[in-house]
């Protein structure tokens, strides 16, 4: 690929996520006019003010999203493999058919967020709040990361792969 090329495609990455941050009404308005995929790989978004956001079918891929609000924010169908998501406020977030390979989501909120058929092989819960999510199965948690603090909904065996208690 030619260098231009490249120049082109990271300029236009740069434009979409200054968008994103300018905040959920002017995204969304922009996603209502272009509803496919958009790719905002390794976006740096820590700390930002997402709530409502429209980002189904994003590719964030490697993005840094640490203690963002992503509260009632779409994400159904988005790539977040080996984002990081920790201490994130997903509640009330639609996560269905996301891909979280290898995304870190210690400590995140995921209270009333609905999780069905996502994608967690590798995906960290530690100390995830998943008390009241909806959607998820056996299988999704065995293929995940978690701990002893991972709060799961009452109808879910916690793995035993998990720890149940503090590590001497």
């Amino acid at each position: 690929m030619p260098d231009s090329e490249w120049k082109g495609r990271l300029g236009v990455t740069r434009d979409l996520i200054h968008l994103l941050e300018s905040g959920a009404d002017n995204w969304n308005a922009f996603r209502g006019e272009h509803p496919g995929f958009v790719m905002l790989n390794g976006a740096c978004l820590a700390d930002a003010q997402l709530a409502h956001a429209d980002l189904h079918r994003a590719f964030l891929l490697g993005s840094d999203l640490r203690c963002a609000n992503l509260e009632w924010a779409s994400l159904e169908s988005a790539i977040l493999r080996k984002t990081n998501l920790h201490g994130s406020d997903l509640r009330y977030a639609n996560i269905d058919g996301a891909d979280l390979f290898s995304a870190d989501l210690s400590g995140a909120d995921l209270r009333d967020a609905s999780l069905a058929s996502t994608f967690l092989r590798r995906a960290n819960l530690r100390g995830a709040d998943l008390s009241t999510a909806h959607g998820l199965t056996p299988n999704q948690l065995a293929d995940a990361l978690g701990d002893y603090e991972t709060r799961l909904p009452e109808d879910l065996p916690r793995p035993a792969s998990w720890a149940s208690r503090d590590p001497l």
